[in-house]
Order: structure tokens, then C-alpha cells, then sequence
């Protein structure tokens, strides 16, 4: 029997956000939140091998799939995402949430665990850990580069067209988009939640273009590190990397070594790069499902 899908839009205070709900609302939920650049259908290979008996609640985080942008004509920070997730939150109304993320989804998953640990009952993170640490050395560059980028995307936003694709194009885009390129089957469901039809036949994107662009907070790995024990990870965690994304895990070692250490994270790996969750979804659900699977235990 096939989970039932439903797509379910909510209020925010600058337009809607989109979700693609699967399974019984009635049942355990499952906060699901795609990449950078993703969207709810990113996890369409992935949903249908889990179990029905959770309510899998996927978003179009702003910006991104069918959800409204943030306000125009300034930068997207990544906190500003942590309001999503209150505003999903608050509004299906459960006391507790098992939150599952691809990469940056999953960054800021995990940091909302930290700030809300009674909301989240467990954890599950597809190829990453955290936000991406800014080394110190590097701090003046990389601030002066997002400007740079900020204003010229702002020039182009008032002034140049929108690019047009066919649907080949489009479709191929996607897939090269996703290092070193993940397959049509991955990329078919983020592209038909991101196109517009024109009247020509041709698609544009509806991605905010400022996502290119976008800020996360302020900080190294020696301070991210400091986050994770002050404010350890209370609930259950699964991190789930693929074996040829090593560079992924290198940059955050010393953040992956302090939950190495922890008794209630898993860490397992596939073969498979990035978007392992998409690409090789048959392969990590048996993870997911024994995770999912597991009652609590005592920390």
C-alpha cells in the first residue's frame, strides 16, 4: 500500500510555505528539509522505502520549490531558515519532532536541536554535520566576496531577464547542478517543484537567485566544536555520509570527532557521493529504517 501524498501550504509572515506531506498526519511526524538549492522533492526516491507509520512532513524551505522568497534586497543568513522551522512546527502542533536533513537541512536541523532539545525527539542527517566553518585567516575575503556577489545578484535581479530552458535543458541542468551529477530519476522530482511555464513553452527556475549567495553565521571550527559541548545533542542521532564525499567530512573533523564520542550518535556510510540520500535511496533506508526502529535510551 503506497503512502498517500498530499502538498499543504501555511501563512509566514512574508508569503506561504509549501510542504509536500506523505502518510497519515494522524501519525508520528517527521520534519524533512532538503539542501541548498533542493526542494521537498529531493527526498522522493528516499519517502516511499520508509516506514508509513510516520507522517513525513517535507519543505520547500524560502526561496526554494513552490514556497515564497524572503523579503527582497537583502542577504539570506541561514538563521533566518530556524524561523521555518518554528513556523512548521508551531503549526502542526505536536510536542515532539523527529527531524530529518540533506545537508544544509540537516545543518540546521541540527541546530535547532540545540536551541529547541524539547521539541526534537531524534535526529537524521544525510552527508553533513554543520554549518560550514569560516577559518579565521580567511574571514575578511570571504566577507568582502559575499558583498561583492550580494550587489552584483542585486543588479541583476532589477535589471536582467530571467534565463528560459526546455524541459531537457532544465532537466539537465538539475542533474549537473548535483556533483559529480546525480541521475534523472534523482533530479526529476526537485525539478517539477521549481519550474515555471512561460508562454513560449520554455520553464524558468523559481529559485531565489540570492541563495547563491547566502550567509551562514560567523564562526570557525574550534567555535563550532565549542557549540557541541555546550549545548550537547540531547536526542537520538543518526548521520548518514556517502564514502566519496570525503572532503565533506575533513573540513569538520575535529566537530565529527566530539560526536564520534557521544553514545547516542549512529554514523554509518554508503558509496555514493553528496546526494546519497537521493541517488542511492534504497541503500540508506535500511539505515533510517532501523534507526527510526530503536526506542530512546538513557543518555
Amino acid at each position: 500500500m503506497m503512502m498517500k501524498v498530499t502538498e499543504k501550504s501555511i501563512e509566514a509572515p512574508w508569503g506561504t510555505i509549501a510542504l509536500k506531506l506523505w502518510g497519515d498526519e494522524s501519525n508520528q511526524a517527521v520534519l524533512t528539509v532538503h539542501g541548498i538549492m533542493d526542494n521537498a522533492g529531493s527526498f522522493d526516491t528516499l519517502i516511499p522505502l520508509l516506514p508509513q507509520e510516520y507522517f513525513y512532513i517535507c519543505v520547500d524551505l524560502p526561496g526554494h520549490g513552490k514556497s515564497s522568497h524572503f523579503p527582497p534586497h537583502l542577504p539570506i543568513h541561514s538563521l533566518d531558515y530556524i524561523i521555518v522551522y518554528q513556523l512548521v512546527t508551531k503549526y502542526f502542533k505536536r510536542n515532539k519532532y523527529i527531524i530529518m536533513g540533506h545537508s544544509y537541512g540537516g545543518q540546521l536541523g541540527l541546530i535547532f536541536a540545540q536551541f529547541y532539545p524539547e521539541l526534537v525527539d531524534k535526529l537524521i542527517m544525510f552527508d553533513t554535520v554543520v554549518l560550514f566553518p569560516i577559518p579565521t585567516d580567511s574571514l575578511k575575503f570571504y566577507m568582502l566576496e559575499k558583498f561583492k556577489l550580494y550587489l552584483s545578484i542585486e543588479d541583476k535581479l532589477k535589471t536582467g531577464k530571467a534565463p528560459q530552458y526546455t524541459y531537457e535543458e532544465a532537466l539537465q541542468r538539475v542533474m549537473e547542478g548535483h556533483p559529480p551529477q546525480i541521475s534523472q530519476e534523482a533530479a526529476v522530482g526537485i525539478l517539477k517543484r521549481m519550474l515555471i511555464a512561460k508562454d513560449n513553452g520554455k520553464f524558468e527556475f523559481s529559485l531565489d537567485q540570492r541563495l547563491k549567495n547566502f550567509i551562514n553565521p560567523i564562526h570557525d571550527v574550534a567555535y563550532a566544536a565549542k557549540l557541541i559541548k555546550r549545548y550537547p545533542l540531547q536526542c537520538p542521532i543518526l548521520i548518514v555520509f556517502g564514502t566519496d564525499n570525503q572532503a565533506q567530512r575533513e573540513y569538520v573533523r575535529p566537530v565529527l570527532q566530539l560526536l564520534q564520542k557521544q553514545k547516542n550518535v549512529a554514523i554509518k556510510f554508503v558509496p555514493g557521493y553528496h546526494d546519497v540520500h537521493n541517488e542511492k535511496a534504497s541503500e540508506v533506508a535500511p539505515h533510517v529504517v532501523e534507526f527510526l526502529a530503536k526506542k530512546k535510551s538513557k543518555l
